[in-house]
């Protein structure tokens, strides 16, 4: 569980599953993360993972099949 203040200032514990849910949709103030407190849209938070629109330079080929790393 992860202690969070939520945009109404009210202190809750969540599941770790649905911090970046609740990051994203910008439902928090803060979440407290090992040994500190982290404020969102001040301090490093995760990043939610987006496709990548370009030539994939990690594909690794055999013949004519390849595989991604």
């Amino acid at each position: 569980m992860i202690e969070i203040i939520n945009k109404n200032f009210q202190n809750a514990r969540i599941d770790e599953h649905i911090l970046d849910n609740m990051i994203v949709s910008n439902k928090l103030i803060a979440f407290h993360r090992s040994n500190e407190w982290v404020v969102v849209g001040k301090d490093a938070v995760r990043e939610r993972h987006t496709y990548f629109c370009g030539e994939e330079r990690r594909r690794i080929t055999y013949g004519t099949d390849f595989c991604m790393k």
